[in-house]
């Protein structure tokens, strides 16, 4: 599933997606793949994964498109695609107000 995806830099945000097709995601691993900026890690519960992205991160993440795509797989190499399309960075006044 295409999508488009935004965020400020340093802002951080969690990102949550259903998988379907499968009843069940045990025995799998999921990532976040941010073409040239970032691979995140996965939570998963029953068929929703959670990505977190922390705005430690956000702050070095280049203003801009970017491609990206969600991957789940097991060691069976059983690997699916659940969404993919374009992340866009946008600057931000001000990183962190603090």
């Amino acid at each position: 599933m295409s999508q488009l995806l935004k965020i400020h830099q340093g802002d951080s945000t969690t990102l949550t997606e259903t998988v379907e097709g499968l009843t069940s995601l045990e025995g799998y691993t999921a990532k976040l793949y941010i073409a040239e900026v970032d691979t995140l890690d996965g939570d998963i519960d029953g068929l929703v994964i959670t990505y977190q992205i922390v705005n430690e991160s956000s702050k070095l993440y280049p203003v801009g498109s970017h491609e990206f795509e969600t991957k789940i797989f097991d060691d069976l190499d059983h690997v699916h695609t659940p969404s993919s399309g374009g992340f866009v960075v946008e600057q931000a006044i001000e990183n962190d107000p603090s």
